[in-house]
């Protein structure tokens, strides 16, 4: 739900609430005041690049030093293949009440080798430090899908991992507290310097930046927000990558996760016709449950509005 597991109550995997639950894809009101703008938008150039992590290495270390290495204060990430070593986890949980419905459960380790399902992080920084929010999905050695929020500690396995990296030249991420809904969360951020403001000085967004990173805030419907992100950059057509977050429940073509949260262990898909009437959007996602079930499909449209927050990455494509 959010980039770092702060919640209300920590509760146990199968504690249920003593308030009334809603059906998947119910808007959840925060009990703290609501923020404004609803949307936050970056612009940025972009480079990408394919990085192998080696076996035994932390997580967590390994995402970070990338901005070091790559030399930005942003990235976006999405996971190729892999295997985990040892992983510390939580997923979502039941909140203590009504206005807080939404929480994390005790964490969770796994031992032992565990084959990469899904894996998506957004990297920048917190308190000054460089920070990470990773979400996962793995097999088992008995076959079994898990996944949830990761936590440090987390290793990556005897198989090593190869990364497809966002390096994000003219934004960062920064994890702030959202007052809203009591969660940290990562807002985009431009860089300024003389670079930056020349190239903007010289060119119009669209020509000089081909990307953009943005924070979806609670309620909003994800593809509509996808949507209003490409004609606000304009983006006739786009592809959405590396992207997480939460929303509430979830509502896929052939079935639904519970409310009130789930997180996605990524969130992949199109946006056609952007800047028209009729807008066409294509979202294919993985999400975990409150019960660390992993569901998997193509998300409905018009049904799925966000829970605590959700960190999106859309590149410009041109249409076939």
């Amino acid at each position: 739900m959010t980039n770092e597991a702060q919640p209300h109550e920590t509760t146990s995997a199968h504690d249920f609430p003593g308030f009334r639950l809603g059906e998947p894809g119910d808007v959840v009101i925060h009990a703290g005041p609501r923020q404004s703008p609803r949307i936050v938008s970056v612009p940025t150039r972009h480079s990408e690049h394919l990085i192998d992590l080696l076996a035994g290495d932390d997580l967590f270390d390994s995402v970070t030093g990338l901005l070091e290495t790559l030399d930005v204060s942003g990235l976006m990430v999405d996971f190729v293949e892999g295997e985990f070593g040892r992983i510390v986890y939580v997923y979502p949980a039941y909140g203590p009440d009504a206005e807080h419905p939404m929480s994390f459960t005790a964490e969770f380790h796994h031992e032992g080798p565990a084959v990469l399902r899904h894996a998506s992080a957004t990297v920048g920084a917190k308190d000054g430090e460089p920070f990470a929010h990773i979400h996962a999905s793995w097999l088992t050695e008995d076959g079994l899908a898990e996944g949830g929020h990761l936590l440090p500690g987390t290793l990556i396995g005897p198989g090593g991992m190869r990364l497809r990296v966002f390096a994000l030249t003219d934004a960062q991420q920064l994890s702030e507290a959202d007052p809203e809904t009591g969660f940290f969360a990562f807002a985009p951020t431009a860089l300024h310097s003389p670079a930056t403001e020349s190239a903007q000085a010289s060119a119009s967004a669209s020509a000089s930046t081909d990307a953009v990173i943005s924070r979806v805030r609670p309620g909003e419907l994800i593809d509509e927000a996808i949507v209003a992100i490409c004609r606000e950059a304009g983006f006739d057509s786009a592809e959405v990558r590396a992207s997480l977050g939460s929303t509430t429940g979830a509502v896929f073509l052939d079935g639904t996760a519970p409310w009130p949260a789930v997180e996605f262990t990524h969130l992949t898909g199109s946006v056609r016709g952007a800047l028209g009437d009729d807008a066409k959007v294509r979202l294919d996602a993985e999400v975990v449950d409150v019960d660390g079930e992993v569901h998997a499909g193509r998300l409905a449209i018009g049904a799925n509005p966000v829970a605590v927050t959700f960190e999106l990455l859309v590149l410009p494509t041109t249409c076939p």
